[in-house]
């Protein structure tokens, strides 16, 4: 059975973006979804990747543009971006660990907090404020907890190790023991639809009748 490997970053746009088409993606073609969170500042150090500010302007009309026609909802970003997102992705490594479930809600509401709100998610109490439907103590408990530390700098090494740049970062498995391929980016689902011999769908019907 194919399988998919998705690394992100709550500080990364393209992440949030990727993560509401793998969502659509993940149930229309029936794949499982290791979601996996890592630090996209030491992948970029590692990389020597640096961020350029004449991608800004681009980057918010790329945004804005998808949102557009998505209806993914985007308003910007906090004014103290980009920040660090430690907090919020242990407390998400956590959550995995312990209440799977619940991944995909809490990744989704820290994502709207930050390009809804505009609000950066770089505390505990800031990321407790954020997450619905989850005991706020599991934000404590996260920071405590050291196998979701160490995951979290296992998720990051092993961007390093396939040489990865940014986020997300998504490795397909067409079999299980078939070679992964890795694509970078939230425009990469037709490429990875051919791999997989699956379904690809222009994004305005990816996402018709959706209340995101």
């Amino acid at each position: 059975m194919s399988k998919i490997v998705f690394y992100f970053d709550t500080q990364s746009t393209y992440s949030y973006m990727g993560f509401e088409f793998m969502e659509k993606y993940q149930k229309l073609w029936n794949i499982p979804v290791d979601y996996r969170p890592f630090s996209l500042n030491e992948v970029m150090a590692n990389a020597k990747n640096s961020f350029s500010s004449y991608k800004l302007p681009f980057m918010f009309a790329d945004l804005k543009r998808t949102a557009s026609i998505t209806k993914i909802p985007f308003r910007g970003t906090p004014k103290n971006y980009p920040y660090d997102s430690s907090v919020a992705l242990t407390t998400l490594q956590y959550i995995k660990l312990h209440q799977p479930e619940k991944l995909a809600a809490a990744m989704r509401s820290l994502w709207r907090m930050e390009y809804v709100d505009c609000k950066a998610p770089d505390s505990k109490e800031a990321v407790k404020s954020a997450l619905q439907g989850i005991d706020a103590m599991v934000v404590d408990k996260a920071m405590d907890d050291q196998e979701s530390q160490m995951a979290v700098k296992q998720n990051t090494e092993e961007v390093k190790k396939m040489r990865g740049f940014g986020a997300p970062t998504i490795l397909v498995y067409k079999t299980p023991n078939s070679k992964p391929q890795m694509f970078f980016g939230s425009d990469r689902f037709e490429h990875i639809a051919i791999l997989l011999e699956k379904e690809f769908l222009p994004m305005k019907q990816l996402f018709a009748g959706s209340k995101l």
